[in-house]
């Protein structure tokens, strides 16, 4: 399996083994018999590994220690390649990313932290870290998401645990001020199936796959179709009109993928002045859900770009696209679901950091 990048490289961050942003599908250079199925990008890192969990491996920005332990840099602060990151004990379930922090995932329900801390988004008072460090106020978790900074962990009893960032009521609660150990924000709402976060919002979905409950800043709508009354500490809810499959989350616009219709199923709300819904509107958002003309099957999302694949294995895009991460060599933003034709009959999977896109495939 091969690996494409493009779009944003000012750290290495494709993996391409050079700091020039790809505007065109380039080959990301993986060791020898090396396999990723799977992609997670924050700010100028992005991690890979596969998917059995065996092995983890990075590339891009080490400044704030958001790699971890990984093998000889390229400068001491950044790699150009992938190379193999020191994992936690067990196998690796899930991986997310801020702006210059990170969460692992373990197949037991064990979260790590590293990079960044300056908000508390690590878990813990320290200054940061270089190395994975064990959040131990939370255990048996399911998922975990991260904000620009701030972090979630959603147990497998469905009950959703915050730290991090919350100037915006990022978190779930009040009082709006950082904070440094997971709390529980989920009190007063159902279980939880589904969480993902944006820069200052945070969106998750109860486990009816229908509920939606959001929290955070709501400038360009993030909130969406939401009553402006609080059902618990600072979420909002409102109701999707059919059942969620995957959640996830621009800086300021989230994408909602259904049980598959004929006409589409990926759908979005929040801003949208460079494209990010794949439509343009008077005012540069949109509060109301906005359906984007795609039958997919997987969906990820940058910063301010989404892709998407069918389940034919073509890939879409569409949003901000000043480093080519959207798809089109001429850097304009896209506006309308453009389709990037791959090296291979078909794409096997997606993923993005928060200015760039991969795609994997046979090839």
């Amino acid at each position: 399996m091969s690996v494409w990048a493009l779009g944003s490289n000012s750290s290495g961050q494709l993996g391409t083994g050079n700091e020039e942003d790809a505007h065109y599908l380039t080959p990301s250079i993986l060791p020898p018999q090396v396999r990723i199925n799977n992609i997670a990008g924050g700010g100028n890192h992005v991690f890979g590994w596969p998917q059995d969990g065996t092995q983890l491996y990075g590339c891009g920005s080490n400044a704030n220690g958001e790699l971890g332990e990984i093998q000889a840099l390229d400068d001491g602060a950044k790699t150009l390649v992938w190379r193999i990151t020191k994992q936690p004990e067990g196998l690796i379930k899930q991986v997310a990313c801020g702006w210059s922090h990170s969460l692992l995932l373990t197949e037991s329900g064990k979260v790590y932290a590293t990079g960044s801390n300056r908000y508390g988004q690590l878990g813990n008072e320290d200054k940061g870290a270089a190395k994975w460090t064990a959040v131990d106020a939370v255990d048996s978790v399911a998922a975990v998401a991260c904000g620009m900074r701030h972090s979630m962990a959603l147990t497998e009893a469905g009950q959703l645990y915050a730290w991090g960032a919350n100037r915006s009521g990022q978190l779930g609660c009040s009082p709006k001020a950082s904070i440094s150990t997971p709390l529980c924000v989920s009190a007063g709402l159902p279980p939880i199936a589904m969480v993902s976060c944006g820069r200052s919002h945070s969106v998750a979905i109860s486990q009816d796959h229908k509920t939606v409950f959001v929290a955070g800043q709501d400038k360009y709508g993030q909130c969406g179709p939401s009553t402006s009354e609080f059902v618990a500490g600072t979420w909002r809810k409102f109701t999707l009109p059919g059942v969620a499959q995957k959640l996830c989350c621009q800086w300021d616009s989230s994408v909602v993928l259904l049980q598959p219709k004929e006409a589409g199923n990926v759908m979005m709300w929040g801003r949208a002045d460079h494209g990010q819904l794949a439509a343009e509107t008077n005012e540069g958002c949109s509060r109301m859900l906005v359906p984007v003309p795609v039958l997919a099957d997987d969906v990820a999302c940058g910063s301010n770009h989404t892709l998407a694949k069918t389940r034919d294995g073509r890939v879409y895009s569409w949003g901000w696209n000043e480093h080519g991460n959207a798809g089109d060599p001429k850097l304009q933003n896209v506006f309308v679901p453009r389709e990037i034709v791959t090296n291979s009959a078909s794409a096997m999977g997606i993923g993005c950091g928060y200015g760039n896109s991969f795609v994997f495939d046979q090839s």
